[in-house]
């Protein structure tokens, strides 16, 4: 019985989005699933708030380096034998995985945790916690485990 039949894994090019892809080819692999990697630009809302808006070069830059973190996911997924389809968008990640999760109409959505402290997480919030409300399907959500890079819960 095949759990998965598409699968969309969140890469942000992290040891954590490294991790994730590695838990989340492992299931595509095992439900001979259908493969999505999507790479998010976030706009900081900072900018936003500017009167001429986004300075296009600048979105130009951080697409560019979006697109490089992308094409690296696909080729470790490709390494890892999997055929896998790559999408890049600008916008919240939260928003933008939901939106493409919707899209595919997938069955599962991965994405790396990055520990960080209560005040970092109050401030910035979690994509993990908060696309459990968003999604309609199920979520993995790949923890480091205690002696690998990036474990520790830092204040």
């Amino acid at each position: 019985m095949t759990l998965y039949r598409r699968i969309l894994m969140a890469y942000d090019g992290t040891e954590h989005g490294r991790l994730a892809l590695e838990q989340g080819a492992e299931v595509a692999r095992t439900n001979d699933a259908e493969v999505h990697l999507l790479a998010v630009l976030r706009l900081p809302a900072s900018l936003g708030f500017m009167q001429e808006g986004y300075p296009q070069q600048w979105i130009d830059e951080q697409m560019e380096a979006v697109r490089k973190t992308l094409d690296e996911g696909v080729s470790r997924l490709r390494d890892a034998g999997l055929e896998v389809t790559g999408y890049q968008r600008e916008g919240e990640p939260v928003i933008e995985i939901s939106h493409l999760a919707r899209e595919l109409d997938v069955d599962l959505v991965v994405v790396g945790h990055t520990p960080r402290g209560r005040l970092a997480r109050w401030w910035h919030g979690s994509v993990g916690t908060t696309l459990l409300d968003e999604l309609r399907c199920s979520i993995l959500v790949v923890m480091p485990r205690e002696g690998e890079p990036g474990a520790s819960r830092d204040a």
